[in-house]
Parts: C-alpha cells; sequence; structure tokens
C-alpha cells in the first residue's frame, strides 16, 4: 500500500489486478481518469489536456477557457484626440495641472471624451 502505484487523481492504492489508464508518467482509476470542469468521463481516443499537477481537462472545457482568458486580457483600443479636444486639455491644463473633480467632469462634457481619458 505504502509503495505501490498511486492514482493521479485521487492519491488512493491501485491493486496489480485493476484496469487502469494512462497519460504518460500518470497512472489513473478508470472512475478518475475525468475532466476536472466538466467531470466527463474520458476514453480512449478523446482528446484533453494534462495539467502539470496530473489534472484532466477535456478539449473543449480547455479551449473555453482559453478563449475566456483571451477575452478578459484584450485592451480596449486607444482613444483618438482631435485637435479641438487637445486644445482644450491644454488650456485647462496649464490653468491647473492637477485640476479638481468637477473641473475634470466639466472637461469631460465639453470634450465627449471618457472621465478616465481626461484625467490621464
Amino acid at each position: 500500500r505504502r509503495f505501490g502505484t498511486k492514482c493521479a487523481a485521487c492519491q488512493q492504492g491501485i491493486p496489480p489486478t485493476q484496469v487502469v489508464r494512462r497519460a504518460q508518467d500518470f497512472v489513473y482509476h478508470l472512475h478518475c481518469f475525468a475532466c476536472i470542469i466538466c467531470s466527463r468521463q474520458l476514453a480512449t481516443g478523446d482528446e484533453f489536456y494534462l495539467m502539470e499537477d496530473g489534472r484532466l481537462v477535456c478539449k473543449e472545457d480547455y479551449e473555453t477557457a482559453k478563449q475566456n482568458e483571451a477575452e478578459s486580457t484584450a485592451k480596449r483600443p486607444r482613444t483618438t484626440i482631435t485637435a479641438k479636444q487637445l486644445e482644450t486639455l491644454k488650456n485647462a491644463y496649464n490653468n491647473s495641472p492637477k485640476p479638481a473633480r468637477h473641473v475634470r467632469e466639466q472637461l469631460s462634457s465639453e470634450t465627449g471624451l471618457d472621465m478616465r481619458v481626461v484625467q490621464v
């Protein structure tokens, strides 16, 4: 028990007579060879991703997670400032390098720019 083969998912011992699944150097019980996200049992021929710690993720869930990650890290496009907007901002910031919030709000409404753009 102490030194026998252990399942990479549940860490329980695997008797020598039991049928197992293998993924690289990891060994799994048949019922433990499943996706950690959707819990779908993986069968021979199914495409999956093996995490470094031995956890399994089916191809569909892996690609969905990658796509969600890419969408969450996507940056918003840069704001294009027109010459008139730039002139208004320059005049305001020449008068006061650190304008108060109400001044920034007024600049935002005058220029049509977002408050964050006016501040930065």
